[in-house]
């Protein structure tokens, strides 16, 4: 006597032939959150509309302004590229500061600039990332009468940039400070005469004068005036022992132009890379980028993860590990992994690990190991023939969700980091965002956007592992217990079908007889399953 019983439902694994998967576990599970344990069907994304993306071209980033922001319609900025958006950390900000990178140079925004104007083609405008350095002619003079019998003291002046944000520059001519010195006796001032406003998209609005309080040029600088940007020449009548703060910008330089991948650290580092360098900046001073702190690595970066202050550095060869609670003492590992990342798309930091496609599968890393968490899934021929390059991913709850582009037909995966399941999906995007503030993933569909896991029940495909008999079997009924009803059945006997039924209850259904070596059943709908069973005979299965 022979009885299957199934019920606890779990997701696929490829890597195993059918005839040795576990009871519960799946040759085919499409679109089943099989981490429940009971067969349930997962929500459609549920479109959002009007669609507020509104830009022209193949929108591939999208990001969510506005915490206070309860309606899920407003406030999308958009691109046509790659972006990576991370919001600043800045104490006393009520404008919520956001920096991206992926969009021509490096740049900033706020409430102001990315919400006024121009519909809702958002951000709307943006800065530059930081202040430029000055430059142009920068003189001194004296003015007034030296008092007789006294002594003159040199000094040195410089002055720096301030944007709108209060964001200060790195001073004029940093090596060495000042063209020019000037011996100044009691009774003498010095009239200090200021270069025009730089060009660019800076919005520098003043101009900040400092000068030396002893008389060389490694020495500190200290506050001597603030004057608005237009005001070319100041004069300072400052006595040595009124000067103020000390000039504390003086290695704050920009980013590069080419910075992208940018990340956000919760010590208030923000991270980017260009090419082979990794940048980071003052800890709270987003704009400010010092060059010590650059640290380069052997391969080309292709994107960067973060575990608490650790950046993950994934490359075109192997992974980087840059730990430290500062940059300024920060240190560089090299990860003992050969898996190179090839989709920068594909990078998502979760649960202490940063997941990334590589030629081998999807690796999760951690300064304490790594693993290719698809092994049980794809061997490598067949990860490859998915198109992994073009993986998008993103978090959802406590899974990975990957969408990738593949020659049957569009699709992608969940996996679920408690369970440790896999289930596919006929979902595919061009972007993705995980939004914090509501729990709430987003996707991007032909332009459209779209709530993930929030319409309607999609239709699902669930198909039993291969049972394998020594001597042929024959099963006469079989029952499905479901929450509701119909859900499809269909059950094979020696790889060929020999039910395919939409039942409507839970009623002992009779299967034409029949001897066979192996037995396998599919489900379909979108109806929760709890139990299926079949069975040799009817007394089989009402004990079962």
């Amino acid at each position: 006597m022979a009885v299957i019983t199934v019920n606890k439902f779990s997701g696929v694994s490829p890597m195993t032939p059918p005839r040795y998967l576990s009871n519960e576990a799946a040759q085919t599970a499409l679109n089943c959150p099989v981490w429940k344990g009971s067969l349930q069907p997962i929500k459609g994304a549920l479109e959002l509309t009007p669609s507020p993306l509104t830009k022209s071209g193949n929108i591939k980033s999208i990001y969510r302004f506005g915490q206070s922001e309860t309606n899920q319609l407003n406030h999308w900025f958009h691109w046509t590229t790659d972006v990576d958006v991370v919001q600043g950390f800045i104490s006393g900000d009520t404008t919520e500061r956001t920096y991206f990178t992926g969009d021509g140079n490096p740049k900033v925004t706020n409430a102001t600039l990315g919400l006024t104007g121009g519909g809702n083609l958002y951000p709307i405008a943006a800065y530059d990332i930081g202040v430029p350095k000055p430059t142009g002619t920068f003189t001194t003079a004296k003015t007034g009468t030296a008092s007789a019998n006294t002594t003159a003291e040199t000094r040195v002046y410089t002055f720096t940039y301030v944007n709108s944000f209060g964001e200060e520059s790195t001073p004029y001519s940093e090596t060495d400070m000042s063209p020019s010195t000037e011996d100044v006796f009691p009774g003498e001032s010095v009239v200090v005469t200021l270069p025009t406003a730089p060009s660019g998209n800076f919005n520098v609005t003043k101009k900040r004068i400092y000068r030396s309080a002893v008389g060389t040029a490694n020495t500190s600088y200290f506050f001597v005036a603030e004057v608005a940007v237009a005001v070319t020449t100041y004069t300072d009548s400052l006595d040595g022992d009124d000067l103020n703060e000390e000039l504390p910008s003086l290695t704050w330089v920009q980013p590069p132009s080419t910075l992208k991948g940018l990340v956000g650290m919760p010590n208030g580092v923000m991270a980017g890379f260009s090419g082979n360098d990794v940048y980071f900046s003052e800890p709270f001073r987003p704009f400010a980028w010092p060059t010590q702190y650059v640290q380069t690595v052997g391969y080309p970066v292709v994107g960067l993860g973060v575990i608490d202050t650790t950046v993950v550095v994934l490359t075109k060869g192997r992974p980087y590990f840059i730990q430290g609670s500062h940059p300024d003492s920060s240190v560089m590992v090299e990860a003992d992994v050969n898996q190179a990342c090839i989709s920068k798309r594909s990078i998502v930091s979760m649960n202490n690990n940063v997941f990334f496609a590589s030629p081998d599968g999807v690796v999760a890393l951690s300064p304490g190991g790594s693993s290719i968490v698809t092994e049980s899934l794809f061997d490598k021929e067949t990860w490859q023939a998915q198109s992994p390059d073009d993986l998008v991913a993103c978090m959802y709850e406590s899974q990975y969700v990957g969408f990738f582009d593949t020659t049957s037909g569009n699709g992608g995966f969940v996996y679920d980091m408690k369970q440790k399941t896999w289930n596919f999906h006929n979902v595919y995007v061009t972007g993705a965002y995980n939004d914090l503030k509501n729990d709430s993933l987003y996707i991007i569909k032909s332009n459209e956007l779209y709530k993930w896991d929030s319409g309607s029940d999609l239709s699902y495909t669930w198909k039993s592992k291969k049972y394998t008999f020594p001597e042929p079997k024959s099963f006469s009924c079989y029952r499905v217990e479901a929450e509701g009803y119909p859900v499809t059945v269909k059950i094979y006997k020696d790889s060929s079908a020999v039910v395919n039924l939409s039942v409507t209850d839970n009623s002992l259904r009779r299967l034409p007889p029949g001897l066979g070596t192996t037995w396998e059943f599919q489900l379909e709908g979108n109806k929760e399953v709890y139990n299926v069973q079949l069975a040799q005979t009817p007394q089989e299965l009402n004990q079962g």
